[in-house]
């Protein structure tokens, strides 16, 4: 079983701080430019082209959802796209179907997560056919929002955790801790930031975070994620 390591959550997060989180998530969602795009293109990638989870494809990568990772300022490399939508298609489609679409992260059971578990050897078959780890991070969030979460380097280092291996483990624990107190935060700044049933719990957990590097100066230069 995966180790779990003990996060020092942002401030941001703590009882009674709801707004401080809702704040950040309706300026990631809501904000947009003087031209009426978005200011961070981040936020449509839940909802381009319908949602990578959307029923006829929740089970399959598409180029739609190579489309949506590029909103959060990553690339799938030529060679490994041709390989997930063509040679690797049906074995990528074979692990996903064997991965709940509507379990939430907090309800998980262990083995849907821990090694060699179909999630874990999808992982790795991404990371096999060539998509680094972050990518591979995002694509999963894309296809299965409610389980899998976005593991970015910003996120990371403001949680100070080290690496991919225990971060599902870390954030389910996180979530379930002193009865659930995360799961309501969350819950509560998600209502508050006025935000649609498609954006999931564990992405506003990311978001927010991902905003508190931002706000901390722990953004690398180019990232409008």
């Amino acid at each position: 079983m995966r180790s779990v390591v003990r996060w020092n959550l942002p401030a941001d997060l703590e009882r009674g701080q709801t707004a401080a989180a809702a704040a950040l998530l309706r300026t990631y969602f809501c904000d947009v430019e003087a031209d009426g795009s978005p200011r961070y293109p981040g936020a449509a990638f839940e909802r381009f082209g319908g949602g990578g989870d959307r029923s006829g494809i929740a089970n399959v990568f598409t180029a739609e959802d190579m489309v949506a990772v590029s909103l959060l300022s990553v690339r799938v490399p030529g060679s490994a796209a041709l390989r997930m939508l063509e040679r690797d298609r049906a074995g990528l489609s074979g692990l996903l179907g064997s991965i709940p679409a509507d379990l939430d992260l907090v309800d998980a059971e262990i083995d849907i997560l821990d090694e060699d578990s179909p999630a874990d050897r999808l992982w790795r078959a991404l990371r096999s056919a060539g998509v680094g780890p972050v990518t591979t991070s995002k694509l999963l969030a894309r296809k299965r929002p409610r389980l899998l979460p976005v593991i970015d380097s910003v996120v990371k280092q403001v949680l100070d955790h080290p690496d991919r291996q225990s971060y599902w483990m870390t954030l389910r624990s996180a979530l379930r801790d002193d009865e659930r107190a995360l799961v309501e935060i969350l819950a509560a700044a998600h209502t508050d930031a006025g935000l649609g049933e498609d954006i999931s719990l564990i992405r506003c957990f990311d978001v927010v975070v991902w905003m508190v590097g931002r706000r901390n100066g722990q953004l690398r230069p180019q990232g409008r994620y």
